[in-house]
């Protein structure tokens, strides 16, 4: 009891001091919402940078030239890698660089997962650079490496980045340095774009996995097939 024969309030509790517009609470969830506005701010901020950072990209793109659906890269061997001699093959091609610290490197376990399994066997990755200053062909060879890549059915490629823009355009992606789309690209054995599928995302392979037995079963188109009769 206090002087005024009043009783003495309990100490307040957590509910009754958020309910309270005058609790002591009151400043930590004005400061709470200043910094939730704060983090929206730079949100919105960073979203306009990207969109102004897509659209120059874009317009950078529009003056390297057509998109190209056939092309050669440079594999990790020194070989040419070109697309027309995956004909009556069935490929998937991925973007990457060497030094890429985050969904790189999910993209690839996954890849190394799937290009280990004896159902794919007849399959061919083919991991194409967008970091071409770094991504030399010693750079490849020693990544390649990392993942205990097949240099018959993994390969790892390069080719200056505005060539490697074409080609990614062809295939209906957004390429920049050392920014890429983590979608792989299915190419049936007609050479035609069967569908993409995310790679960094374990449910999505399962999809993937599915999308390229099917491809393995289809026959090779009867011109192709023709003419590699008559090559041998």
């Amino acid at each position: 009891m206090n002087e005024n024969n009043d009783p003495i309030p309990p100490h307040d509790s957590l509910t009754e001091r958020l309910e309270s517009p005058t609790g002591s609470a009151v400043p930590y969830f004005l400061a709470f919402a200043v910094v939730l506005a704060m983090l929206y701010g730079g949100w919105k901020w960073w979203q306009v940078r990207q969109f102004e950072a897509a659209r120059g990209q874009a317009i950078t793109a529009a003056a390297l030239g057509p998109p190209l659906t056939e092309f050669e890269l440079t594999e990790r061997s020194g070989q040419p890698f070109r697309s027309a001699d995956m004909r009556g093959r069935v490929w998937v091609a991925a973007y990457f660089f060497t030094t890429c610290p985050g969904s790189c490197i999910r993209l690839n376990e996954n890849i190394q997962f799937m290009h280990k399994l004896p159902e794919l066997k007849d399959v061919t990755w083919v991991n194409i650079s967008c970091d071409p200053d770094t991504d030399t062909l010693a750079a490849l060879r020693d990544y390649a490496d990392r993942w205990q890549a097949d240099p018959d059915r993994w390969l790892f490629c390069r080719a200056p980045l505005d060539y490697t823009q074409r080609v990614a355009r062809g295939m209906n992606l957004f390429l920049s340095y050392k920014g890429h789309q983590d979608r792989v690209v299915v190419v049936d054995k007609s050479g035609k774009i069967r569908g993409m599928v995310d790679a960094t995302s374990k449910q999505e392979c399962q999809r993937l996995h599915t999308m390229l037995i099917k491809c393995l079963k289809e026959e090779a188109p009867q011109e192709l097939a023709a003419a590699v009769t008559a090559e041998k």
